[in-house]
């Protein structure tokens, strides 16, 4: 059982549901087309929807990691992330997630699953590099409570229509550099294309409703377990730092790291995307330092 400071507040659940709304409108935009071929076709697109849902359910952490390029990790191959994970279960109640590794240089760290007996949490390499164990340790803290609070599927399913339409506009891209018979290809696809990127703005847009609330829940209650707040705020720092070491806006491995993650962006610690999908880094430092004064006066 997750310790009582980790668990999903009721005013935080309505909130939930409540940004829910506009992902389920997203879905609902995607097989509506169907109905203009006639009322079979679109119940057809319906029930092919319910069904992709229900296996998206049981299979979404699969998806999030393939993804992004990551794979599972045991304790044997990864003793230190595995210790520090399970050092993170001890404080917070938790059953020990799934570990996975993804070889992305851009740091970053994300959770995924239908819930807590079946989440994964997945750093990157960059992440592993740029930042220190205590830092490692409270982004693993904040991605523990997205696991506590429940968050994860929620989240999940908010990002399902972007990771989609992410893959599609990137194999799409792809196709200008084959040649002349990718061009063409290229050409041909525009509308899906086309499509892929209305899809993949709206699901954003969707996404950012319900992520900005629970990112900031998580900062603070992850924080929790590690009793140091400090820490996450200078991972944060790092995180959204550019190469030349200047905080900005985004990751620090450049467009082509962003790339690797775009897809599953919004349920990164620090979106991967240009796209504003969490409260801005300078604003969630704040908050966490703040915590981190009132801690060191015994407040």
């Amino acid at each position: 059982m997750a310790a009582p400071h980790l668990a999903p507040e009721p005013a935080t659940a309505r909130r939930t549901a409540a940004a829910l709304a506009p992902v389920l409108l997203v879905y609902a935009a995607t097989v509506a087309p169907a109905f203009l071929l006639g009322p079979w076709w679109g119940l057809a697109a319906v029930a092919a929807l319910l069904a992709a849902a229900a296996v998206l359910c049981r299979t979404m952490d699969r998806w999030v990691l393939w993804a992004a390029g990551a794979r599972p990790v045991g304790a044997d191959e990864e003793p230190e992330l595995h210790a520090v994970v399970e050092r993170l279960c001890l404080s917070s109640g938790l059953p020990k997630p799934r570990v996975a590794v993804s070889a992305a240089r851009e740091p970053n760290a994300f959770a995924a699953g239908s819930g807590p007996g079946s989440a994964v949490v997945c750093v990157t390499e960059g992440l592993r590099e740029r930042l220190g164990p205590a830092e490692l340790a409270a982004v693993l803290g904040h991605e523990m409570a997205h696991v506590a609070g429940r968050d994860v599927l929620a989240g999940c399913v908010a990002a399902f229509p972007t990771l989609c339409a992410g893959l599609v506009l990137d194999g799409w891209a792809l196709l200008w550099r084959g040649g002349p018979l990718g061009a063409l290809a290229a050409v041909l696809l525009a509308p899906l294309a086309a499509v892929a990127a209305l899809l993949y703005g709206a699901g954003t847009l969707a996404a950012m409703a319900l992520s900005r609330r629970r990112e900031l829940r998580a900062d603070e209650a992850g924080t929790l377990l590690t009793g140091r707040p400090g820490d996450l705020a200078e991972a944060l720092a790092k995180i959204s730092a550019r190469p030349g070491g200047k905080a900005g806006a985004g990751p620090g491995a450049g467009p082509a790291g962003r790339r690797t993650l775009r897809p599953v962006s919004t349920l990164c610690v620090v979106p991967a995307a240009l796209t504003a999908s969490h409260p801005p880094v300078a604003d969630r430092r704040a908050r966490l330092l703040t915590v981190a004064r009132r801690l060191a006066a015994g407040a």
